[in-house]
């Protein structure tokens, strides 16, 4: 729509007569009047949501720059005022400050779960195996292990007439190699078990269908153990007819009888229960229902300073194992580490001092390749123990391992590789409860690759200790629940919690409740090194005293005690924990090198670092916040600091793994004004914020400068207007 306009001289709008009447509603059309509405309006609207996009696009645009820099720079931390509250309180707990605070190592602590690590948390897929076509019964017999439509499904077998099997015994030869004996036909049938002949420990057995073609192989295995004729009474159990026999928590069974008398000479059996890459925290954060029945039912004390002394699970067991470290091992036993193929039949390890005690002796892990003498060793050449599960594992491994990881297999055939051990041990059972025993279980496939996995293995975990209960296992064994160090890589691993935590491994020990009655003395010292600076060496002293409980007598604990803390005497590697570890214990006098040290080391700072006046500002930011809904006292400021120290990772750590997210801990003390009070407190600084580790101390007399406040934990901070 066009609009006719003419100028005159004066500068007037003389409009045209086309013009005027075509602007004026009462000459325009309908559709004239539908145009002019729609095309003013749209113009409108268009101007208005330009306005709107560019509004939104700033607000946008701000945002992302907002948060980007305060994730680097950590400007605003909501949390940080309720952290306060919590941490200021008089009746704090030391324990969220430092697993061990002691002169000789300060091992700081930290969570089971926080933010930062649900992130790194999650349900691992669980995984089943093949269902195995046999399975064994009895001490030495096989049988079907499914039905019909699982034999069509699983291996195309309609009629069990089809199959031919056959059974050889494995043989072991030395650690590197099996033979078979001649095998001999037998018929599977419904129902009906098939008797093997007597005295075989590994089976192998092979089946073909009609085609001849093989379809299935497996390997088991029996426990060889009779009872001995004269049965010896549950251990240190009194044969009293009319002894009750206390109910177990699980319907229709009934717990072994608890111990009543205990001779003096009655020796305690020892088991290893080893779970592979496995930190303290990372058990009771993955491994509930475990955690949750140690607390619940057993006697236990958890080692919370129990450090790692070497990198992989071979330098941290062979000192537990032996009482040496692997260099040392290699000088008293193997020879030079260039020589191939070395074998341990000449070292001194912990098991053949309990058989020469009389001890019988069971060695068993989940792995072949794998295994701990066998990795790049030739492991044994002669049985090193009475039951030893290598020859089966090292075949399975061969013929029947699926379900690979990144280092292990997690299926034997039918069955979990971890499944395999955990059966072994169960049909151990009879032995365990008859006769005295050492025992090294180790289980390596379900938690040696991933952070997460050992959530599958916790209800296995929690079962097998409470048949150790149930079946009176437990009230004869010391049992030590242990690993080797935490998981070594992945991406919990890159954080400072997560390299700490690779050097604390689990160690939790289980002992009967007549031991501590029985002990006192040594299990009271036990509960007190819970928080002190521990390692393998002191695990291998510890069960050295069990193969002499003679040692732990109240008597010879007193005399070992005087010797161990004469400052005469050289500092002791290996210190029992049934003897008080020192105080003043330090990770180079423990045997831990620097770079797996947990302990923070200690220096100086100057007052003017600029470190040390953050912290100081920081807890005066917090008294004056503790006291601002109490108008009556003044507001302090900051005077001068009179001092400060910082405890960090040793040098070498930051250094070697160029790691930026660790937590330093700056112990200060500081004088306010008005008033001087002289306070002192520390303060923990990381990449995620500022937070108190402990209440703040005031070191002078307040007096009366209080006198205005009744509140017994503020008083030490106010100061009063006059």
């Amino acid at each position: 729509m066009r609009i006719y306009a003419k100028t005159k001289s004066g500068g007037d709008v003389n409009m045209s007569y086309e013009g005027k009447y075509l602007l004026d509603p009462r000459y325009m059309t309908k559709r004239d009047l539908q145009f002019y509405y729609r095309y003013y309006n749209m113009t409108k609207k268009r101007k208005h949501c330009k306005k709107i996009i560019f509004v939104v696009l700033c607000i946008c645009v701000f945002s992302y720059i907002f948060i980007d820099f305060n994730l680097k720079t950590k400007l605003i931390n909501l949390r940080d005022r309720f952290e306060f509250i919590a941490r200021i309180d008089a009746d704090y707990n030391i324990t969220q400050a430092y697993f061990i605070d002691l002169p000789g190592c300060r091992m700081p602590y930290f969570p089971v779960t926080d933010d930062n690590i649900i992130q790194f948390m999650y349900r691992p897929r669980n995984f089943t195996c093949k269902k195995a076509l046999i399975r064994t019964t009895g001490t030495n017999a096989l049988e079907l292990n499914i039905d019909e439509k699982d034999m069509r499904e699983l291996y195309d077998i309609n009629d069990l007439n089809e199959i031919t099997c056959n059974y050889s015994e494995v043989v072991r030869v030395n650690d590197q190699r099996n033979r078979y004996l001649d095998a001999v036909p037998f018929k599977l049938e419904f129902n009906k078990s098939t008797t093997l002949e007597a005295n075989i420990e590994f089976v192998m057995v092979e089946c073909w269908n009609k085609q001849i073609q093989s379809f299935y192989k497996d390997f088991f295995f029996f426990v060889l153990y009779t009872k001995r004729a004269t049965e010896m009474p549950p251990y240190g159990i009194t044969q009293n007819p009319k002894e009750t026999i206390s109910s177990s928590s699980k319907e229709g069974q009934t717990k072994a009888p608890v111990q009543q008398e205990r001779g003096i000479d009655e020796p305690i059996s020892v088991m290893l229960l080893g779970i592979d890459s496995v930190s303290h925290l990372n058990f009771l954060r993955q491994m509930h229902s475990s955690a949750s029945y140690i607390h619940r039912k057993l006697n236990y004390v958890e080692l919370w300073g129990y450090n790692k002394v070497g990198d992989n699970t071979y330098p941290n067991l062979i000192p537990a194992l032996s009482g040496f470290d692997a260099e040392e091992l290699d000088i008293s036993c193997l020879g030079s580490p260039k020589v191939p193929n070395r074998i341990y039949d000449k070292c001194s390890l912990i098991w053949k001092r309990f058989k020469d005690a009389g001890f019988k002796t069971i060695y068993g892990e989940d792995v072949g390749y794998l295994s701990l003498f066998n990795r790049q060793q030739a492991g044994f050449k002669k049985k090193p123990t009475d039951y030893y599960l290598r020859p089966l594992l090292m075949e399975m491994e061969r013929y029947i391992s699926s379900e690979k990881t990144v280092n292990v297999a997690l299926c034997m055939g039918g069955r979990r590789t971890v499944d395999i051990l955990l059966e072994y041990i169960r049909n151990l059972l009879p032995l365990m409860k008859n006769e005295k025993f050492f025992a090294f279980f180790w289980a390596v496939t379900m938690t040696h690759d991933l952070f997460n996995m050992p959530m599958l293995l916790d209800e296995d975990i929690k079962n097998l200790l409470a048949t150790f209960d149930l079946q009176g296992v437990l009230n004869r064994t010391i049992v030590f629940l242990m690993s080797d160090h935490g998981i070594r890589w992945g991406s919990f691993r890159k954080t400072y919690q997560g390299m700490m935590e690779e050097r604390l491994p689990l160690l939790i020990a289980l002992y009967p409740s007549w031991f501590k009655q029985k002990y006192p003395e040594a299990i009271t010292n036990l509960e007190l090194n819970a928080k002190r600076l521990t390692t393998p060496f002191d695990l291998h002293a510890t069960m050295l005293d069990l193969l002499d409980l003679r040692q732990i007598e109240k008597s010879r604990i007193k005399k070992r005690t005087v010797e161990l803390n004469d400052p005469e005497t050289s500092t002791f590697r290996s210190i029992s924990l049934f003897l008080p570890i020192p105080i003043n214990r330090t990770c180079e006098q423990a045997g831990i090198a620097s770079h797996w040290c947990s302990c923070h080391q200690r220096q100086e700072l100057p007052t003017n670092d600029g470190r040390v006046q953050r912290a100081a500002r920081y807890i005066v930011k917090l008294i004056n916040d503790r006291l601002k809904d109490h108008p009556q006292c003044r507001v302090l400021y900051l005077n001068s600091i009179m001092d400060a120290t910082v405890a960090q990772p040793h040098h070498k750590i930051v250094k070697e793994l160029g790691i930026s997210d660790y937590s330093i801990d700056i112990t200060l003390r500081l004088q306010t004004k008005p008033g001087l009070g002289l306070f002192e407190s520390t303060v923990r600084m990381s990449t995620y914020g500022t937070a108190l580790t402990g209440t703040i101390s005031r070191i002078n007399l307040y007096s009366s400068q209080s006198y205005c406040i009744d509140d017994y934990a503020l008083k030490m901070f106010c100061y009063c207007h006059r």
